[in-house]
């Protein structure tokens, strides 16, 4: 600087560092970027790595937007330096339902239908459940309910007596037959009708409607 009688001077200072570069981040485990999965069987939650070689990280990394819901998920995991320069990175993934089958033989799953049953009578209700071609054996994937209805409309189809049963009513997997089976023993009031639901983990449904005589 100069001052207006023409006197100069100067001062210098060194050393000074300006951070201008972002932190580098990283997803550690989790799903991977662009894979798809089956309800269930989605990896555990990620963590983070976050690194900044000049002027340090301020605070530490975290990890957002993880889920093993259903659907399209895009996790991020983000970091910030003490120049506040932010950086992240992401990740995206898909998990999917499973695949229901059944109710089986007797019973009629067309829409529009009563299964007519004698009152009293136990129906079995067979049904499988894949999670991609993984076959589900647990019982503890599914919850089942019965819900009365209006007996309005349809067309009545008799469920096969000689396919009826008489066994243990209580949800079960028969590992000869492959297959889960509910023994479902039908109200004993006639002229009632029944909406039947399987309902797996994941949220999938199997109905089936009944009409009891």
């Amino acid at each position: 600087c100069t001052d207006l009688a023409g006197n100069s001077a100067s001062a210098t200072a060194g050393n000074i560092n300006i951070d201008l570069t972002a932190p580098s981040v990283s997803l550690v485990g989790g799903p991977v970027d662009g894979g798809t999965y089956y309800f269930g069987f989605v990896p555990a939650a990620p963590s983070c790595i976050a690194v900044d070689a000049l002027s340090g990280l301020d605070g530490s990394c975290s990890v957002s937007g993880y889920s093993d819901a259903l659907g399209l998920h895009t996790m991020t995991a983000s970091a910030t330096d003490k120049a506040g320069i932010s950086a992240s990175s992401s990740a995206t993934y898909t998990v999917l339902r499973w695949t229901l089958s059944g109710f089986y033989s007797p019973v009629d799953m067309a829409s529009g239908v009563w299964n007519t049953v004698k009152g009293g009578s136990t129906v079995p209700l067979k049904f499988k459940i894949f999670a991609g071609s993984t076959e589900l054996t647990d019982t503890i994937y599914v919850s089942m309910s019965l819900q009365q209805v209006s007996c309005n409309g349809g067309t009545e189809d008799p469920v096969d007596t000689t396919m009826l049963s008489s066994g243990n009513t209580s949800l079960r997997y028969d590992a000869d037959g492959g297959q889960f089976i509910q023994n479902w023993k039908t109200p004993s009031k006639a002229n009632s009708c029944y909406r039947v639901t399987m309902m797996a983990q994941d949220g999938s449904t199997l109905v089936a409607f009944f009409k009891t005589k």
